[in-house]
């Protein structure tokens, strides 16, 4: 396949994957090869691979959380049961441990910015958190009803090929000479820069 009729075929694949329509493997190995085939696989197992990875204070943060909401909750039942005393003094523990939980978080945020990401809402000093299931902020990956509707962008594979594809086509593109349309007769014919060594510049 020559130069332009691979990136005839790229910019086609391109757009197929740019509409959601189907791209064959077999496609995709025409034009980047086995050696790019290899590569979008390595590179797509590690994108799985990353959507299991939690940054270990972010755990941490999410277990002190835990802890605090089981205190929430004993004392919801407990002010059920009538037990206005046993349920104040659970509300107070369970807020006591979600401040030093947020606090922890902010302290940490402060150290390492890209822990942001792992968090479903904003919690920099000053942004008022309320002490409780509903305010508490929540690492991406909860499956709380509470949780902010936010998460980490997850690229697909589709994402990847198209990526390929176009470095690909741009490698491509910057080697092949450009292409002048004879206007007169319609018909195309490469750029040379030799056509010119009579002349003076």
């Amino acid at each position: 396949m020559n130069n332009l009729k691979k990136i005839k075929r790229i910019k086609t694949l391109i757009d197929r994957l740019e509409k959601n329509q189907s791209v064959t493997r077999g496609s995709l190995t025409r034009v980047l090869g086995e050696v790019g085939i290899r590569s979008l696989d390595k590179q797509w197992g590690l994108e799985l691979k990353s959507r299991t990875y939690k940054p270990k204070e972010i755990v941490e943060y999410s277990e002190r959380v835990r802890r605090g909401l089981i205190y929430y909750a004993l004392g919801d039942k407990q002010s059920l049961k009538g037990d206005g005393y046993k349920a104040r003094n659970s509300f107070h523990k369970a807020e006591s441990i979600l401040e030093n939980a947020v606090e922890y978080l902010r302290e940490v945020v402060t150290t390492d910015s890209s822990l942001r990401l792992w968090i479903d809402r904003d919690v920099g000093f000053g942004v008022e958190v309320e002490l409780c299931p509903v305010g508490i902020p929540r690492p991406v990956w909860s499956t709380s009803n509470y949780k902010s509707q936010c998460s980490l962008p997850k690229v697909t594979k589709r994402d990847l090929a198209r990526e390929m594809l176009q470095t690909e086509l741009e490698k491509l593109v910057g080697r092949e000479p450009l292409e002048l349309e004879n206007l007169e007769f319609g018909t195309k014919r490469s750029f040379d820069i030799s056509s010119f060594s009579g002349f003076k510049f």
